[in-house]
């Protein structure tokens, strides 16, 4: 470790092997807490590249508690970075919802906040989703409902040796891009905003490198880490095994630019509302923003040929009532 630590601060890139050799021992529980901390925020001074990301994402795949899928099934998540710090409401937590109900399978990872007003588990939690379901009970759920909530802390039991260091340090490390990189599903087709835009086209890059078949890495210039409505967002797509990024502005799919404000909220049970509030069909900035990255999700899925036709069949979901069903399936669940 003391090697590594001379490597990093003389601002060398570790390679995979080394990293994946480090995160061994931490996710272990074979190195201290100093160490952890001494790493991670050597790895955070220098800027994370690929290798380490995909290193010290082997390493979390490999001991992740597992939710069963069959062969070749296709999954979404819209598990994203965070870190945005700009309180909205759970749009990616919506999203996934809307997209279940335009009968694509979620399953979406999150956790707790770390630096919002509400993390995905927080929301899904007020509203009446159980946290505490086992891999097969999410399994079942998926099968009933079309979606489930793989809360990150239930699967990911090596992050205990972590914890600590983490919370001593108390700024942003690598753990908070892997995440998105060790979804329990292995979900192979994934809606990942994050909260920078130098990291779309690293992340993609990592995707690529991990088994992902297609996926969306998005961030906006108004700083969302989501599709944003309030201006450009840029996008790294992998698909077919390349990379290629644009730009998409809401302006030419005809939704009306609103307010930072009108996407906010103070609290959980603020953004539980709004959530209720689009699935039983209000119309609004808040619909709209859950409503263009749900499209995302059935355009990853080639359950759309294009924004413009997911929005039509998003609205669809919705004006019809399944969007409310969905949301009461996956309450219902027990």
């Amino acid at each position: 470790m003391r090697d590594l630590f001379y490597k990093l601060i003389q601002q060398q890139h570790l390679s995979r092997e080394e990293t994946r050799g480090a995160f061994e021992a931490i996710m272990s529980g074979q190195a201290s807490d100093a160490q952890v901390a001494g790493l991670l925020m050597a790895m955070a001074t220098k800027g994370v590249c690929l290798d380490e990301l995909i290193g010290a994402a082997g390493v979390m795949r490999e001991k992740v508690v597992p939710v069963p899928l069959t062969k070749d099934e296709v999954v979404l998540d819209t598990c994203g970075t965070g870190g945005d710090v700009k309180g909205t409401f759970n749009i990616s937590t919506a999203a996934a919802i809307l997209v279940a109900a335009c009968g694509v399978k979620v399953v979406k990872h999150g956790n707790r906040s770390a630096s919002s007003k509400s993390g995905s588990a927080d929301v899904l939690e007020k509203i009446g989703v159980r946290l505490d379901l086992t891999p097969a009970q999410l399994r079942d759920c998926l099968d009933s409902a079309g979606i489930c909530f793989a809360f990150a802390r239930n699967h990911h039991p090596a992050m205990k040796h972590v914890a600590a260091a983490r919370t001593s340090l108390g700024v942003p490390t690598i753990f908070n891009l892997l995440g998105p990189l060790t979804n329990p599903a292995k979900a192979r087709y994934q809606l990942l905003g994050v909260y920078s835009r130098h990291l779309t086209q690293l992340l993609a890059g990592v995707l690529k490198e991990t088994g992902s078949h297609r996926a969306w890495v998005v961030h906006a210039e108004d700083g969302l880490d989501e599709l944003s409505t309030l201006g450009v967002t840029h996008v790294c797509e992998l698909k077919d095994g390349n990379v290629d990024c644009w730009t998409i502005d809401p302006a030419g799919l005809g939704l009306i630019k609103p307010k930072l404000e009108d996407l906010q909220v103070d609290s959980v049970d603020a953004s539980a509302i709004a959530i209720r509030a689009i699935m039983n069909g209000e119309y609004g900035p808040k619909r709209d923003i859950a409503a263009l990255n749900a499209a995302a999700g059935l355009v990853i899925t080639d359950n759309a040929r294009d924004l413009g036709h997911g929005l039509a069949i998003v609205d669809q979901a919705i004006t019809s009532g399944r969007a409310r069903e969905k949301l009461q399936k996956l309450v219902q669940f027990a």
